[in-house]
This record gives C-alpha cells, sequence and structure tokens, in this order.
C-alpha cells in the first residue's frame, strides 16, 4: 500500500507558508456585448500577484485589504484596468471586456499564471450551482492529450481517481463508469446530462446511458460526487455532466475538420462551425464513426449532430436552442466462456446479435442575470428516443441455431423536463458574501417496452412476427416533482458552511402484460402503481487552509427506486424477485485539496458510502439443472476507501517557465475501496462479508503530460485490481457470465504536433497488447465474457479556418 501512495507522498512534500489574514474574493469576467464567460482571463493585482479564471469566466482568489488597480487581460479581447477597494465589504465582482472584432493572430501574455492541469476544481458557486464543500472535479478537453476520436475512457478519466470502467462497445457511444465500489454498467450510478440537462433513458425508471457526447465536441466535463444528490438528483454516484462547446466570441465564422483514421476500419469525421455573430452566438457539429471491430462479427456506425443558438436580447438577458441528435447500429459479437477466451478472446459465436439507438434531445433554456447577486436560469427539455436488441440471448454453451428465432427487446422512451434555478447572493456577517439556491423540478417519462421474436434471419432487423402476442408488453409511465434549497453560509473569510434539503415525489406505474409461456399465448395482465415522497438532507463544510488550499467535508443522503422496467424481464439465463425494494444510504467525504506554489495540483480524500437493499444477483439452478442468474436485495452494503490525485509540472521548477503554458508533468490518481455486505438477513449468512461485485480494491493511474512548443503528448499506465461479478464471489462459471474478471495492466499513448492552423496526432491505445475483459453479463451483449479491445492505432488530422 505504501509504494501506491509514494508517488503522491512526493509530490506534496513542500511546506505551505502561514499566510496572513487576508480576504477572499471571487467574481465574474464576462464579454460586454454576449454577456458570456470570458474563458481563462487573466488578472494581475499587484507586479507578481494574479490569478486564472476559469473555462466559463469564474475567479476566486485571497487578497490583502486594500485598494487594487486590476488588469485584466484574455485572448481575443482588449485588455482593461479597473480599480477595485477590497475589504470585507467588498470581496465579490463582475468585470466586462470588449472582444477585439478583428484578431489578426494568437496573442500571448507573458507573465500570466497558466492552467495547472487539464483537471482543475470549479469555484465555491459557477452561474446557479453550489460546488462549495464538495468533491468537484472539472476535465478541461480543450488542453487534454487523449484520443479523443473513440471517446477514450481511460485517458478522459485518468485524472479522475476511482473511476471503474465496464468496455461495452469499441466505437465509445455507452460509456459505463462509477466510482466507490457501485456498478459501473452504462452509468446508471451517475446523474449523467449534457449542458444541465437530463440525457439517460430515463432517469427515474431506467437510468441506462446508451447516449454519449463526442470528446471532440466538448468544453469540459464536470464531475460532483455523491453530494449533488441534493441539487441534481438522488443517485448514489453524484453528477456527470458533459459541458458542449459555444462558438468563439472572437471569430463570426470558424470551422474546424478533424479526419482520424485507425486500425480494424475504423474511421471518424468530426466537422464544425461555430461563431458570434453580434448578439448571436452560434455551435453546431456532425460527426461519423464507423468501424469492422477487433473482434469478429463487429461492426458499428454512428451519427452525432449538435446545434446550439444564444441570443443575448439584453445584457442580462439570454435565450437558448440546442438539438442533439445520436443514431447508431451495432453488430454485437456476442459472449465467450472462460476457456474460449484463454483460447482465442477475438472469436465469436454469434453473427446474429444487433443493437440500435437514436437519440433526439430538443432544449430551450433562458439565463436572466437580474443584477450582480440574482441570476435565474430555466431549461425546458425533452428526450425523444429508442433503443433496440436483437440476437440469441440463450446461453453461450449453446451453439447459434440460425433455424430458431432470435429475441427482440425494444424500448421507446419519450420524457418531458422542466428545471428552473435561482441564486442569490448576500451579506452575512462583517460584509462578507454568502449564497443561498433554490430550484424546482418537474419531470413526465413514458418507457414503452416490448419483447418478442424475430424470424427473418441474421440480418439488423428489430421486427417481431407477432405483434398481438408478445412475451412482454409495457408502458411504465413515471412522474417526478422535487425542490431543492442549498446555502453557502459563508462564516469567515476562510470558513463555510453548506446546509441543504431536497424533497422528492416519485409516482412509477406499469401497466401491460407478459406471455410466461409461449406455447399457449395465455397472457397474464400486470397493473401496478408505487409512490415515494421523502426528504433528503445533507451538509459540507470547506476550511480555506491556505490562498490556495483548503479542507473539505460533506454528507448527502441519497435514495435510488426500482422500476418495474428492472422486475418486468424475460432472459433465459435471468430472473429477477418481484419484491425488489428500493436503495436507500448516503455519502460521506473528508478531503484536502489544493495547489501548491504553481508546481502541484492535488486533492486526497477518503469516504464512506453506506448503500441498503443493494441489489445483486445469485447463481441458482432450475428444476432442469440449467444455471442462472436471480436478481435480488442481497442486503445492505458499505464501502470506505480513499481517492488521491497529485500532479506535479516539472517545468515550472525553472524560472524562465515559471509562468508558462508549457509543461512536462507527472500524474498519479491511486484509490482504493472496501466494499462488502453487511448486515445480511439471518437466511443469507452465506454472504456476509463478501465482496460488492464490480468493486476493484485498486485502481491506479500514472503518466506523464508534456506540452512544448509544437509538441503535446501523454504516456499513460493504468491498473485495475481484480473484481467479481456476483454476491456469491463465484470463481468461475461454465457459461462465463458470473465469476472473477482478473486484474489488467494497460498502457495508452498520444503524441501530437501542432503547426498553425493544424495539427497531427497519432495515438496507440492498449500499447501492450494487453488481453483482457472488464465485464461478465447474463444478457446483452452477452451471455458470458466480453473481451476488450487488444492493441489499436490511430492517426488524426486537424485543421481551424
Amino acid at each position: 500500500m505504501a509504494k501506491r501512495f509514494t508517488f503522491l507522498f512526493f509530490a506534496l512534500i513542500s511546506s505551505i507558508a502561514v499566510q496572513a489574514q487576508k480576504i477572499n474574493i471571487s467574481g465574474f469576467v464576462k464579454d460586454q456585448t454576449t454577456n458570456t464567460g470570458v474563458p481563462y482571463a487573466s488578472l494581475f493585482f499587484t507586479k507578481n500577484t494574479g490569478c486564472t479564471g476559469d473555462s466559463l469566466g469564474h475567479f476566486n482568489y485571497i487578497l490583502k485589504a486594500g485598494k487594487y488597480n486590476v488588469i485584466i487581460k484574455a485572448v481575443g479581447y482588449e485588455s482593461r484596468a479597473f480599480e477595485w477597494k477590497v475589504d470585507a465589504s467588498g470581496n465579490q465582482k463582475s468585470f466586462e471586456l470588449k472582444s477585439i472584432a478583428n484578431q489578426l493572430g494568437t496573442v500571448s501574455i507573458i507573465g500570466a499564471q497558466q492552467q495547472l492541469s487539464d483537471v482543475k476544481l470549479q469555484t465555491q458557486t459557477a452561474g446557479t450551482t453550489i460546488y462549495a464543500g464538495k468533491k468537484n472535479e472539472i476535465i478541461d478537453l480543450n488542453t487534454i492529450s487523449a484520443n479523443t476520436a473513440i471517446n477514450s475512457t481511460r485517458q478522459v478519466y485518468a485524472k479522475i481517481p476511482g473511476v471503474n470502467i465496464i468496455e461495452n462497445d469499441e466505437a465509445g457511444v455507452q460509456l459505463s463508469i462509477a466510482t466507490r465500489g457501485l456498478n459501473p454498467n452504462r452509468t446508471t450510478e451517475f446523474n449523467s446530462r449534457q449542458n444541465g440537462y437530463d440525457i439517460s433513458a430515463d432517469p427515474i425508471g431506467y437510468p441506462e446511458n446508451y447516449y454519449t457526447p463526442p470528446t471532440d465536441g466538448l468544453d469540459n466535463i464536470e464531475i460532483i460526487r455523491g453530494a449533488a444528490s441534493l441539487q441534481y438528483g438522488t443517485q448514489f454516484g453524484g453528477l456527470l455532466n458533459f459541458k458542449m462547446k459555444q462558438g468563439p466570441v472572437d471569430k463570426t465564422f470558424e470551422l474546424v475538420s478533424k479526419q482520424t483514421a485507425g486500425s480494424y476500419g475504423f474511421f471518424n469525421s468530426f466537422n464544425s462551425i461555430g461563431g458570434q455573430d453580434k448578439k448571436l452566438n452560434y455551435y453546431a457539429f456532425y460527426n461519423f464513426k464507423r468501424g469492422d471491430g477487433w473482434r469478429q462479427n463487429t461492426g458499428f456506425n454512428v451519427h452525432n449532430a449538435y446545434l446550439s443558438l444564444k441570443y443575448a436580447f439584453t445584457p442580462k438577458l439570454t435565450l437558448g436552442f440546442e438539438y442533439t441528435f445520436m443514431d447508431y447500429r451495432l453488430q454485437q459479437p456476442g459472449g465467450l466462456t472462460d476457456q474460449e477466451f484463454k483460447e482465442n478472446p477475438r472469436q465469436s459465436l454469434r453473427n446474429r446479435n444487433w443493437f440500435a439507438a437514436t437519440w433526439n434531445i430538443p432544449a430551450l433554456t433562458l439565463k436572466y442575470d437580474i443584477d450582480s447577486n440574482n441570476l435565474l436560469s430555466v431549461k425546458v427539455y425533452s428526450l425523444i428516443a429508442d433503443r433496440k436488441n436483437v440476437g440469441d440471448l440463450n446461453s453461450i454453451i449453446y451453439p447459434d441455431d440460425p433455424s430458431k428465432p432470435r429475441t427482440v427487446m425494444n424500448d421507446q422512451y419519450r420524457n418531458y423536463y422542466m428545471e428552473t434555478r435561482y441564486i442569490h447572493h448576500y451579506e452575512l456577517v462583517n460584509g462578507i458574501k454568502s449564497s443561498f439556491l433554490a430550484g424546482v423540478r418537474a419531470y413526465h417519462g413514458d418507457t414503452h417496452r416490448i419483447q418478442g421474436y424475430n424470424y427473418t434471419g441474421s440480418d439488423a432487423n428489430f421486427s417481431v412476427r407477432d405483434n398481438d402476442n408478445l412475451q412482454i408488453d409495457y408502458r411504465f409511465p413515471s412522474y417526478n416533482a422535487a425542490a431543492f434549497a442549498e446555502n453557502v453560509f459563508q462564516l469567515t473569510n476562510k470558513l463555510s458552511v453548506i446546509p441543504g434539503a431536497r424533497f422528492e415525489y416519485i409516482r412509477t406505474n406499469a401497466n401491460g402484460y407478459t406471455i410466461p409461456d409461449t406455447t399457449t399465448n395465455i397472457k397474464t395482465p400486470g397493473h401496478e402503481s408505487h409512490t415515494r415522497k421523502f426528504v433528503l438532507l445533507g451538509m459540507g463544510l470547506d476550511y480555506k487552509i491556505s490562498r490556495k488550499t483548503d479542507f473539505y467535508a460533506n454528507f448527502s443522503q441519497n435514495y435510488s427506486p426500482v422500476s418495474f422496467t428492472d422486475i418486468i424481464i424475460s432472459q433465459p439465463t435471468l430472473k429477477v424477485d418481484p419484491d425488489l425494494k428500493d436503495v436507500k444510504g448516503y455519502n460521506f467525504d473528508l478531503g484536502y485539496r489544493g495547489q501548491i506554489s504553481n508546481l502541484v495540483n492535488f486533492d486526497l480524500s477518503g469516504f464512506y458510502l453506506l448503500y441498503k437493499n443493494r441489489i445483486g444477483t445469485l447463481l441458482q439452478t432450475d428444476g432442469g439443472g440449467d444455471v442462472y442468474q436471480y436478481e435480488t436485495n442481497i442486503s445492505d452494503s458499505r464501502s470506505i476507501g480513499v481517492e488521491t490525485y497529485a500532479e506535479i509540472n516539472l517545468l515550472h521548477l525553472l524560472p524562465q517557465y515559471r509562468y508558462s503554458e508549457y509543461k512536462i508533468s507527472l500524474f498519479g490518481s491511486v484509490s482504493y475501496t472496501n466494499a462488502s455486505y453487511i448486515d445480511v438477513p439471518a437466511d443469507r449468512k452465506q454472504f456476509e462479508g463478501k465482496k460488492v461485485e464490480y468493486a476493484a480494491p485498486w485502481i491506479d493511474r500514472y503518466g506523464i503530460d508534456f506540452l512544448f512548443k509544437h509538441f503535446s503528448g501523454s504516456l499513460q499506465y493504468s491498473y485495475t485490481d481484480a473484481e467479481f461479478s456476483d454476491a456469491t464471489n463465484a470463481k468461475a462459471s461454465t457459461d462465463g457470465s458470473i465469476g472473477i474478471i482478473p486484474a489488467y495492466h494497460v498502457m495508452d499513448f498520444t503524441i501530437g504536433y501542432t503547426l498553425k492552423r493544424c495539427k497531427l496526432s497519432f495515438s496507440v491505445n492498449n500499447l501492450g497488447n494487453e488481453m483482457y475483459f472488464t465485464r461478465r453479463t447474463t444478457g446483452f451483449p452477452g451471455p458470458g465474457i466480453i473481451p476488450s479491445e487488444g492493441r489499436a492505432f490511430y492517426s488524426t488530422l486537424k485543421f481551424n479556418l
């Protein structure tokens, strides 16, 4: 254990000087025309004192009381000077910059403090969100060195400690991640959003992700751990918010084209336009992706499109319209047994399995800056989508018989949302600003699920033969209303206390029928309705240890309702307990984070997660001797562990590069999770002390990032410890659907060369050609072991006009 933390401790050896009493200042730098934030603005308070804002225009700093002549600079904007009297009554301010209409070239600001890492901490508040006292990260995708064409999860989330990954597909469209011993499958434990609005299939009834935004179209990814349950929803994992790019504010038109070719017939074409025309900011892209796949009987075609229009009617009022489209089709090669994986992980025993999905998300947004202390935001949006499966779901030990029908499982989602948020900044103690946030949310979703048989052959045909006699035909209308409030009580310049509460009303319904025995076609009708009303509470604490470091703690309750879509299912290798109970529990965080001398970024924290009524799978045998999985509430579980991250820019040790954008950075993210079943019922004592499935004890990632003149790149090493795939902690099974997922080591490499408007990149994923897998499954895309991709090469050409 000591060896794993050696790198992180070495990065933190520097001592922290004791600071005199200072005042915490914060503010916002915005475009005076569009009222949008100016990214990475540099603020100079004295000759040797300054800070850099974030990608949204927000900044935070600590200064001695006094009168300052603040100079603000940003690429594409005129530099301006402002007077600011910093005292107990004046510690928050908003500044406006004027865009340079005809910028001729890139402006290089000498002496400005550059961004130390592509992973950073959000300010206490930003927009209508409170971050104070919460474990949070922002991944800046404008500076990251990664294979973005394939949405390379290992590289994108490398510096977020504890991220466990399931690799479902080679196209990178079904993100599957989790932390703290939660199940990563299709990111169900996170509240997944894009620009603040939901993108999962059904956040109440079926929160699986079948859509992941293309990384090339993202500005950043925002992560708030379990404490996000008060502001954004009840999920145990917290918030995962993909923030899309906007049009450049200093150009009326910009074209970006990025073409990538790679191994196994891979091709990705990303093309975007954007700009600022007076009061209108616009951005749009189209992304096409295809590939033949590493394994046999694998292939994919993916289409993504996005449009954003934001019009500033006044400096205070901005209305926006966004539309997201995705359509893809995948051929799935099915699973393998353990022996088949050892013999040849690239083989496939299924050639009739297909998956397809279509996603449409229209959204209307309103942002109203009432004044510098009051901000209102409103989002009205919808999700109109469907997903389809067809294939042989029988155990992989039985050969696929082309003469027999395939199982079809089709879902249709129709979801409608409204969310309003309001934040008020006010003086509480000695003129120090505190913040109050309140919001409401309304949601109605309708999922229609059918399951039947297809007799057409082996192509991607998702139709069923008899629409009147289906195995399953159910509708799941759901309703949700929520109200939430949170307050940052800034008691001193150093100490803030953040209590919060959320009220939830949830009603789920199920109406339809099943045909358990297809030989008789006797329908079993079902009509059920469940209503829940409950309050979630939380409390956060933040204490500034020094100018750039702080101690934080947070406790938040969580809740996960059982959906009828989990209960009503028909698969040969899976049966579900009809009396599943809702999951309840809480997250607790305790940590220390910050920056040391423009050299080191770090975040060291511990956590405790209680997960009551955890749903898991048991290995059972039917009367005929066939093995199947039984999904039920096993017992409570608890996860306890540490999440650590540190990064040091060695180049900043040299005086001439101390404030340069150039870097040679070493980073490490190490997590340890002990997740076990506890308080096991008397009739299930065999699970006492068993490890939670998909809860790898150790997840380590180390690497080096570099940026010097025209060259940039990264070399990364990832290690994920062995983990179990079911609650019995079975080591293996005859059909490969359960057992140990062995530990694996993977390396990834990316290098790029930039010259004027062009950039050429080269990537190698799985550099050592490791043969490994991250998932065993009882249904699609298996059943059985799902091997991960071997070594693959990619070349990318990008140009800007």
